[in-house]
């Protein structure tokens, strides 16, 4: 019998790849990771190995390598064994503390985005390049000496572009005569040059609304085939499954991204993310004052609490948030807008056919609720959102309080501020997760004297790994699968069971 050649992959095929199969491609079992065991205080430095994983794993505390004790283990079957039930056991007992509150930034969400926040303006010029403003943009970076950095500035070049814009309306400031105009070389005169800014501006945000536009990959949660749990409903599995008598689990995010909340609506899981009514939602802090309950024992009148229920606090707001004017019926002017948006895909196949579809995503006078400018933290001092970093300075303050910092890198100065603080609070504990600790992070554990500053680096510091293989397992999360494995063989049973009706039918019809 003729061997089969094994298949090329093309080139066209290489481009198709999604950073989900990256990722899937890259997780790897304990068995293939490199542990760090030396003894040193210096937190080690991983690197990209040939298959784009970070190595090596390391736990600190403070500047002290917790896995120094497995360091003359001859076994290394052995060795591997004590660390893993080490690590598992140490993240195991900060589950079980009072009260688990959790930060989010965009390295949980790059496993799907394909990028953090240097890779955040490429998508975005990507997906305005039908417009008229892409011509602004490229203006714009003529004045640049290193415009291939922008991207690792993007939130100083937005405040810069938002700062020109505010200036270029001299009637607004007390030295009215003073010119402020901006040079754009495809723009004739100065109200053009105003009016490309600010559509440029505007456009940007409506790019970074549509690359932050992504859809949770499918799994047997979703009645997929054979597809595993997502890393962000195992997480969230796991958070719910606490003990009932401790505290709620609080999720603060910075992302836009609705992952998190696409997640909790597979897992069935209740949560409050800060807006009431059904039909126009609008938001409303008193609303995480508030929590869930059901009927326990009726004639002693009791209630228990509903196990899974989490709050989420969207720092910056979210994809779905829509800033607009106060009204008497939404005081804060922060609506929530529940019709779908295009995705990057969507709006390249759109550009490709001569389509806009760009400009029909933001009604007038709406946006995102915070931009990701440096001037976001001026915009956090107002409420609402005032009130959802108070929430998170007042959680880190509690009692026996744990804090897992989960694909964060230290860029907001106001939240940097809001964790420092709670290390005067004899209760609480810090969690860093990240597979190449940034020099925030870093100096976070250096200067940590009492002990109370963990840090995950390595393969062990993505998001994936810990929420999947740190954190232990839970049975819950084996009686969602099994439950939806059963539905889905219920339904290929059903449809297999109509196929022959079918075919009669037809047959009949044809007869």
């Amino acid at each position: 019998m003729k061997k089969k050649s094994p298949k090329k992959t093309t080139a066209s095929q290489e481009e198709t790849k999604t950073p989900i199969d990256s990722y899937k491609r890259t997780f790897m079992p304990w068995a293939q990771l490199d542990l760090f065991t030396a003894d040193t205080s210096s937190i080690p430095a991983p690197a990209k190995n040939e298959n784009d994983i970070f190595q090596p794993c390391f736990l600190y505390r403070g500047s002290s390598n917790l896995l120094t004790r497995f360091d003359k283990e001859v076994d290394s079957n052995e060795k591997r064994r004590g660390i893993s039930q080490e690590v598992r056991a140490t993240a195991a007992s900060w589950l079980k503390m009072q009260n688990v509150v959790v930060m989010m930034g965009a390295g949980t969400s790059a496993y799907i985005t394909g990028f953090v926040g240097s890779g955040l303006f490429e998508a975005t010029k990507k997906a305005i390049s039908s417009r008229e403003s892409l011509t602004a943009l490229n203006d714009l970076l003529e004045h640049a000496s290193n415009p291939e950095q922008i991207g690792q500035q993007f939130e100083r070049f937005l405040s810069q572009v938002t700062t020109l814009i505010n200036l270029s309306n001299v009637a607004l400031w007390p030295m009215d005569k003073i010119p402020v105009d901006v040079p754009l070389r495809h723009f004739r005169d100065a109200d053009m040059r105003k009016k490309a800014l600010a559509n440029l501006l505007s456009d940007l945000e409506r790019g970074i609304a549509v690359v932050c536009n992504v859809k949770l990959p499918d799994s047997l949660l979703s009645l997929s085939e054979e597809e595993e749990p997502t890393p962000h409903e195992v997480f969230l599995a796991k958070l719910v499954e606490r003990d009932p008598q401790c505290g709620r689990g609080r999720i603060f995010t910075l992302n836009y991204d609705t992952l998190l909340e696409q997640a909790m609506d597979r897992l069935r899981i209740l949560y409050c993310d800060g807006f009431t009514g059904t039909v126009h939602r609008r938001f409303n802090p008193s609303a995480y004052d508030l929590d869930v309950h059901y009927p326990g024992e009726a004639t002693e009148g009791r209630v228990r609490r509903y196990d899974k229920f989490l709050h989420l606090y969207k720092l910056h707001g979210s994809i779905n948030w829509r800033r607009s004017a106060p009204t008497a019926t939404s005081p804060f002017g922060i609506t929530f807008d529940s019709s779908p948006l295009p995705g990057i895909e969507v709006i390249s196949r759109a550009t490709k056919k001569g389509q806009d579809l760009l400009s029909n995503i933001f009604k007038s006078q709406e946006g995102l609720a915070i931009l990701p400018t440096s001037g976001k933290f001026a915009e956090t001092l107002a409420m609402p959102y005032a009130h959802l970093f108070r929430c998170m300075g007042q959680a880190l303050r509690e009692s026996q309080t744990v804090l897992f910092i989960m694909g964060y890198s230290g860029w907001d100065a106001h939240v940097n501020q809001l964790i420092q603080d709670a290390l005067s609070n004899p209760g609480f504990t810090c969690v860093i997760v990240d597979p190449l600790p940034s020099e925030w992070a870093r100096n976070l554990c250096r200067l940590d004297k009492c002990g109370r500053v963990y840090c995950f680096g390595g393969h062990w510091g993505s998001f994936e790994f810990f929420a999947k293989e740190v954190l232990p397992d839970i049975e819950v999360l084996k009686t969602d699968i099994e439950i939806a494995r059963t539905l889905r063989d219920l339904e290929k049973s059903r449809t297999a069971d109509l196929a022959p009706q079918t075919k009669s039918v037809i047959g009949e019809g044809n007869a």
